[in-house]
């Protein structure tokens, strides 16, 4: 096949990542539309949403330890599936089969699946890729292009070209506050064991959804306004409480996704598709001050980190050793945060069609104890907690979440009036497991592990 160029590090990374530790990072988007879509229709759109987006035809190849995109063929009939929906079995419940089937090194690098719910006349789709071709930026840019070629493009529109590789552009770091940027910290936070350190072929992924209606977003973005928080710092800091509480710790490595598409001074050369993030790693200590304090905590860190962190270019068998390094882990640096944005402007002109949306990460590897997944559309948080199994223990993230879901409630009581204070000492509390969070499934409709080796993001917001 002919050689596109060369992966950068970041995708590299992700690349070799999926091929050595079982699809982690894989993602996987499901949107519901409202609206029947049958076999046939589905597989004429998909062919020319593949025509002008050449990124869903290639490939990935190694050439003399350095990972490359190819030209591919176009879609071959595993990449896309199309049936009914199955009797007993929810969206997310589908979301989790997606996830932990695991796309083969070497091969395809995304697959779509439809699945038909006749008597509502709606149809779910799964759109799974691996995290080397997308970031949350890119998703919700891909799928408006599908969605035009299902209900009509707006007018004729050229194949969109690759990307150049982000190692060759020029980088700027953020500039830091009239206030200047607090010192990094000389050491991180204590790592997190593995609950069970598993066989690669018993490992998968799991994730629990923790979302808001639209009148809950309303009051914690209220609750967010009038304490002068970001709504990212809101949910890193109840995060990292939740879960402080949850295991008893009162330090946490905390890592940040961070899109990187308004770092570089060539921003022309950045087509909408494409993976451009970095993650933000600062340790985040929790005592015995409020939440706002905590927030503060976590603002400063991130900010300090953010602006020291610089793309590494690094030769491509250092990031396979890298790769290889978490996959003979036996525990996980910390956790993570995620937020694609708002998706309902991303969708374009038909975003009206879609009724449901959720983007999560598979984290077999389980390269971070939880990921929270944030997400806003039709102006409701959406949220769901992604962890390996049996690597994290499941009542840790279903703590986790139950704290996270209070912490919520809390702030959106408290949106007009004075911030609680958080429950201390951290861990004193014990957690049973709510009504209604359940993980969304570990195991169900996992794929033979693959061998081998290798959310619309607003531009400066995380990938």
């Amino acid at each position: 096949m002919e050689l596109i160029r060369k992966l950068s590090d970041v995708e590299a990374s992700f690349a070799h990542m999926h091929a050595l530790l079982k699809g982690n990072t894989q993602v996987t988007t499901w949107i519901s539309i409202d609206a029947p879509i049958g076999a046939a229709e589905l597989g004429d759109a998909v062919r020319r949403w593949a025509h002008r987006l050449p990124l869903l035809r290639a490939r990935i190849e190694e050439r003399d330890g350095s990972l490359w995109f190819a030209a591919g063929p176009g879609p071959g009939p595993e990449q896309l599936r199309h049936g009914p929906m199955p009797a007993g079995r929810s969206p997310e419940d589908l979301l989790g089969e997606e996830l932990n089937d695991v796309l083969p090194t070497g091969g395809a690098l995304w697959r779509l699946r439809a699945a038909a719910d006749v008597r509502a006349g709606v149809t779910h789709l799964y759109f799974t890729r691996n995290h080397a071709v997308s970031d949350g930026h890119s998703t919700g840019g891909t799928l408006r292009v599908l969605l035009e070629e299902l209900f009509g493009a707006p007018g004729y529109a050229a194949p969109e070209p690759f990307s150049r590789n982000g190692d060759e552009l020029t980088y700027t770091a953020p500039a830091p506050g009239a206030e200047g940027l607090p010192a990094l910290p000389d050491a991180p936070a204590p790592g997190i064991p593995f609950a069970v350190r598993a066989p690669w072929e018993e490992r998968g992924t799991a994730f629990v959804p923790v979302d808001l209606s639209p009148a809950g977003s309303e009051a914690v973005k209220l609750y967010c306004r009038r304490r002068g928080l970001t709504v990212n710092q809101f949910f890193a800091t109840a995060l990292a409480e939740s879960f402080a509480l949850a295991t008893g710790r009162d330090e946490v490595e905390f890592f940040t996704a961070v899109s990187l598409r308004r770092r570089y001074t060539e921003e022309e050369s950045l087509t909408d598709l494409g993976c451009f993030i970095s993650v933000a790693r600062a340790p985040l200590r929790l005592g015995g001050g409020s939440f706002k304090d905590h927030a503060e905590a976590y603002r400063n860190g991130f900010r300090a980190a953010d602006a020291a962190w610089r793309p590494q270019a690094r030769p491509h068998h250092e990031i396979r050793a890298a790769a290889a390094a978490a996959a003979a882990a036996g525990s996980a640096p910390g956790i993570c945060i995620t937020n694609v944005g708002p998706v309902d402007a991303s969708l374009g002109a038909h975003a009206g069609r879609v009724t449901g949306f959720r983007t999560v990460v598979n984290r077999t590897g389980a390269n971070y104890a939880l990921v929270l997944h944030l997400s806003t559309f039709r102006g409701a948080f959406g949220l769901a907690l992604s962890y390996g199994t049996p690597s994290v223990d499941p009542s840790v993230a279903e703590g986790t979440a139950k704290l996270l879901r209070e912490r919520i409630a809390l702030a959106a009581g408290a949106a007009s009036g004075e911030d609680p204070r958080p429950r201390r000492p951290y861990g004193s509390v014990a957690i049973p497991a709510a009504a209604g969070l359940r993980p969304l499934p570990a195991a169900a409709g996992r794929a033979p592990a693959a061998r081998g080796t290798a959310p619309r993001t607003r531009p400066g917001a995380a990938g």
